[in-house]
């Protein structure tokens, strides 16, 4: 009897492995970025060598590093998102791919916007840049949420499309922000009361969990017994 011979042809159909690389390209990606934020900030040089030279030389650095935890905090969000997001995908395509890297492209041009606002926080463009910056990667992660629960696209399965984790609700907020920072930025081009409005983040954010809980209770009743539990594990992890 004879046998068809085995070659790499008749295993070319890998979803999961090609799907786990495509995560971890991700991964690799959002690490980079978020490394790259704290290499902008340069040790200073001291002048002269006294704790009063090193105490201002740091003090000097302090717009920096509000725009480094700004950066930081932003990039780590955007990944929680395209974490909690993919573990649902099961199929991919070329399109889903390149979504995905435009939306790495705007996460890698974060460090430049970031630093660029660091080291010029009193002026506008800078901190139009940076918002625009970040108002481009929300809409991306939008983009791609509303893609994954298109049911015509089939990349998840049926019963996530209603998750609540796909809800637009969550990235429209800091996008939202951001965007309400450029708006005051035009309209009070003299005053800087649109540089601490990313902390509107926070109380939206925390308004928006109460419509999480409902979504949540709603997509747990239409699903079988046997699959809530689950579910109700997975969100305490």
């Amino acid at each position: 009897m004879s046998h068809a011979p085995d070659t790499a042809f008749d295993h070319h159909d890998r979803t999961e492995f090609q799907l786990e690389r495509l995560i971890l390209f991700s991964d690799a990606v959002f690490a980079i970025a978020i490394t790259l934020l704290i290499i902008e900030i340069k040790v200073p040089e001291l002048h002269e060598r006294t704790n009063h030279a090193a105490f201002v030389s740091l003090l000097r650095l302090i717009p920096k590093f509000v725009g480094f935890f700004i950066g930081f905090f932003v990039i780590a969000t955007y990944w929680a998102a395209h974490h909690r997001i993919f573990r649902f995908v099961r199929r991919y395509d070329d399109g889903l791919i390149w979504l995905n890297i435009f939306f790495l492209l705007s996460i890698v041009l974060m460090p430049f916007t970031s630093a660029y606002y660091g080291e010029y926080p009193m002026l506008r463009v800078p901190f139009v840049l940076y918002c625009a910056s970040v108002m481009g990667t929300g809409l991306l992660q939008m983009l791609m949420q509303r893609t994954l629960a298109n049911p015509k696209r089939n990349y998840v399965y049926p019963e996530a499309l209603a998750h609540p984790d796909l809800d637009l609700g969550r990235p429209l907020i800091p996008t939202a922000v951001f965007a309400l920072g450029i708006v005051l930025t035009l309209v009070f081009p003299h005053s800087f009361i649109s540089r601490p409005v990313f902390i509107l983040i926070f109380p939206f954010m925390m308004l928006y969990g109460k419509r999480y809980k409902r979504l949540q209770r709603e997509y747990e009743a239409r699903q079988p017994v046997h699959q809530t539990q689950p579910a109700q594990q997975e969100q305490l992890i």
